[in-house]
């Protein structure tokens, strides 16, 4: 597995021998290459402090247009899109399993959830206890230079800690 960020980090190793601050860890995947930074962190994370991790993937509830809905209906479209969009869901969170499993952190759950994927990953963050929510900075659909707006309200909102993972 690459060097994860928090093992570039500057801050001494000796801090994460201390007692475990992160026994429940969240992290949010949602598939894009800041995710899978997202991922890496949390996994160093739970391998030095031993925690529970929980992967959440939020599907946001988009609403279709009525020409797809048309299609839909007539027979054109064969699989609904929340279909895809549960397959695809199950797909990027056994991805981000198999990179905890290759750090060695065998206690993981997935889940995906539909939502509004800050305020689904601090409700889902308050339901499991967690004590720390990992995400990247920006997600699929954010611009390059900018702190993602998922993750710019997840701060805003969550009353617990959140590490924001950049490139």
């Amino acid at each position: 597995m690459p060097e994860s960020p928090i093992s570039k980090s500057p801050i001494s190793k000796s801090l994460f021998r201390r007692k475990a601050m992160f026994k429940k860890i969240l992290v949010g995947v949602d598939g894009s290459r800041q995710s899978n930074r997202a991922v890496e962190a949390g996994a160093d994370l739970a391998q030095r402090y031993g925690a529970s991790v929980w992967l959440l993937h939020v599907i946001r509830n988009l609403s279709l247009p009525p020409e797809i809905l048309d299609m839909i209906a007539r027979g054109e479209v064969t699989q609904s899109r929340m279909e895809l969009l549960e397959d695809s869901a199950e797909i990027i969170l056994e991805n981000a399993r198999e990179k905890f499993t290759q750090a060695g952190v065998t206690d993981v759950t997935t889940e995906y959830r539909i939502g509004s994927p800050a305020a689904t990953l601090v409700a889902y963050a308050q339901e499991k206890g967690v004590d720390l929510i990992v995400i990247g900075k920006r997600g699929v659909s954010s611009d390059v230079d900018m702190l993602g707006g998922v993750a710019r309200k997840l701060v805003n909102i969550a009353p617990i800690s959140c590490l924001i993972v950049g490139q």
